[in-house]
């Protein structure tokens, strides 16, 4: 065949023929891995295709027009070329051969997918750059093809290629037709732990139908880390899935997920070995991290892609990195509650004392705190709660007495919110830091799985909700009343200073408001990261950010389509600066953001899932609302004009400032 190979007749070496997809693809049936039988429709086809039609001259002249900076210009001229390609009648020859070989392979349905070849390499990640599509039959599967190589020149296809200086350089695109899997169970593997960076850990997820459900970030997979030296489960996260994406009709369709299998864990402990093992045997191969897609249908794997995880340091650390758990604008007395109360000796679920410190720090800068654990010290915590529950059958039970217990000297203050003296504030602050340990269990609790749910702790985790937002205004608000003259720096002191009434100068006020870092119940200021890291021997996660990106995805939390200009509230300094019909772009929302919601025209948060505070106050207002971006924040500028799609949860920028 001139055109078309087979994937059997493929491997890593044939790039420039059958694009990243294709030939990794190939190199994996030639190891014995379990890949949808399919072939390639080569690079060679496509360029032909431009060449006898004359559109590569076209599409030459048309570069010099491309402006990045310039939405516009690069949807108009993404939407010229490919409504040229797609114009053009198939080649005769070609269109034969194609079908001829779709006979071949013998399936009534098939996935085609676009292999660019500069695809899948550690520099250039095509990632969700180019088309795919599912379910495809021989009625459309030229249509398909065609349209795969016209997403070559999608608007976020041109804007990556003139971003990473490839637009000049010669790239094709190969279309790979594959078997369709009708997956009951599909998701993603890392071959190492993607936050940690420890070689010896991988993560697994999972999700019910199609993997398109995972992709398009609407649905929260199920979780399972393995350590790749033993084969043992390190943890199983098992997650609601509401809704899956399966075949309907000529495509897909999204149906709800049945009842009875909506909290059931996805993959059983033998199935996440077998598929763990699948893929250690890959990595081992490439002798590199992998990002491996998967499919199970009818008690078997398919591995359908495998592809260098691009989003790793040089170096893979041994060293545990501590994970970023959550960002909000939280007081400095505050941030002490949380550290003694995370340290104190007296715990609901167990006499010992946790190995890994220190397990906390908070880095407070662009006006919000961020706090980072030890993913050690989570995974101990979550461990030795289940230890007491297996152990201790009365363990809820006792918990709930506990909690409730410890819960009375302080509900009714911070469901008041009302400001304290200095005698009483003092007192609270007192019984929040023994509270702590107790109420903290109610976090730990809703992380895991919901089969742990009674009545009663549902009832404990309602009581529980406002703690920490509400807690914290109360201590902002009873130190503004308490010492009025340096009522816009009460957030930054000491509990100790408190008790003492006396007060760093207002120079050092003022540094500590711009930033400090608090860890091991000390406070720094004027350190970096690196030299806490360095001091404590520690790492802290560091996100990857392409700061060239249009597209921003996470979870819509209410539907709807808006338009508007960004106005980033980080904490308490902004939350009157946003104005009528703006977008609110922050971490995540607390009830003291609700003056700037009200004037804002959608939500978009870097944290949260649909039951967080942004989600739900959304629904209330009916306002869009996307959250769970993880970069939103750091990505989007005040005054940056912003399409917010709820309905995909994408965020499209339109124009930068």
């Amino acid at each position: 065949m001139k055109n078309l190979k087979f994937l059997n007749e493929i491997d890593r070496t044939k790039i420039s023929l059958a694009g990243g997809k294709g030939a990794n693809l190939g190199e994996l049936v030639k190891i014995g891995m379990p890949v949808p039988d399919g072939f390639v429709v080569l690079a060679s086809a496509f360029e032909k295709f431009l060449e006898e039609t004359d559109i590569n001259v076209e599409i030459d002249a048309m570069w010099d027009r491309i402006n990045i900076k310039d939405i516009e210009n690069i949807e108009e001229n993404s939407e010229i070329i490919r409504g040229i390609i797609l114009k053009k009648e198939f080649p005769a020859e070609l269109r034969k051969e194609i079908l001829s070989t779709f006979n071949r392979l013998g399936a009534s349905n098939v996935a085609v997918r676009s292999s660019a070849t500069a695809e899948d390499s550690k520099i250039d990640a095509w990632a969700g750059q180019l088309e795919s599509y599912l379910y495809v039959t021989k009625d459309n599967l030229l249509e398909s093809i065609q349209k795969c190589w016209a997403s070559l020149y999608t608007p976020r296809a041109l804007f990556y290629r003139v971003e990473r200086k490839l637009d000049r350089k010669q790239i094709s695109v190969a279309v790979v037709v594959q078997k369709m899997i009708n997956s009951e169970v599909s998701g993603v593997c890392f071959t190492v732990h993607p936050v940690t960076k420890d070689a010896d850990q991988m993560i697994i997820e999972a999700c019910w139908g199609l993997g398109e459900a995972l992709v398009q970030g609407t649905i929260t997979p199920d979780s399972y880390i393995i350590e790749k030296s033993t084969l043992n489960l390190v943890d199983i996260n098992v997650n609601t899935q509401e809704k899956q994406i399966i075949r309907g009709g000529k495509g897909i369709k999204t149906e709800a997920v049945p009842e009875e299998m909506r909290k059931k864990q996805k993959l059983s402990e033998k199935q996440i070995k077998e598929l763990a093992n699948l893929c250690i045997k890959i990595e081992s191969h490439y002798k590199d991290p992998q990002d491996i897609e998967w499919a199970f249908a009818k008690d078997k794997f398919y591995i359908v892609q495998s592809r260098p995880i691009t989003t790793l340091s040089d170096k893979v650390q041994k060293q545990s990195v501590y994970k970023k758990v959550f960002t909000r604008d939280y007081s400095l007395p505050m941030l002490q509650v949380l550290y003694k109360g995370k340290a104190y000796n007296e715990k609901p679920w167990s006499g010992k004392r946790q190995p890994f410190l220190p397990y906390i720090v908070f880095v407070r800068e662009d006006d919000t705190v961020k706090n980072y654990y030890d993913p050690r010290g989570m995974e101990w915590i979550k461990n030795h709660i289940k230890e007491n529950i297996k152990l201790n059958k009365d363990f809820l039970n006792e918990l709930e007495k506990q909690v409730n217990e410890k819960l009375k000297p302080i509900q009714p203050i911070y469901e008041a919110e009302s400001p304290l003296s200095k005698e009483k504030l003092l007192e609270f602050i007192k019984n929040l830091e023994i509270s702590y340990p107790w109420t903290e269990t109610m976090w730990w609790l809703r992380e895991m799985n919901g089969k742990l749910d009674t009545p009663s702790i549902k009832k404990l985790k309602e009581k529980t909700a406002k703690l920490s937002s509400g807690t914290d205004a109360v201590v902002r608000k009873s130190l503004m009343r308490i010492f009025p003259k340096i009522k816009d720096f009460v957030h930054v002191l000491l509990i100790e200073e408190i008790e003492a009434e006396k007060f760093p100068e207002l120079d050092e006020l003022k540094d500590r408001d711009k930033g400090f870092i608090f860890t091991q119940n000390t406070l720094y200021l004027n350190k970096s990261i690196n030299d806490i890291e360095k001091k404590y021997g520690i790492l802290l996660e560091r996100e990857n950010i392409d700061e060239g990106v249009n597209e921003i995805k996470g979870v819509g939390a209410y539907p709807g389509i808006v338009r508007g200009k960004v106005r980033r509230v980080m904490g308490h300094k902004q939350i009157y600066s946003i104005k009528e019909g703006e977008i609110l772009v922050s971490p995540m929302t607390i009830p003291d953001f609700l003056p700037a919601m009200e004037k804002a025209a959608a939500f978009v948060t870097d944290e949260g899932g649909m039951t967080c505070h942004a989600a739900i106050v959304a629904r209330e207002m009916k306002k869009p609302c996307i959250v769970g971006t993880k970069i939103a924040t750091q990505i989007l500028k005040n005054g940056d004009l912003i399409e917010i799609d709820a309905n995909k949860g994408v965020v499209k920028i339109l124009k930068k400032k």
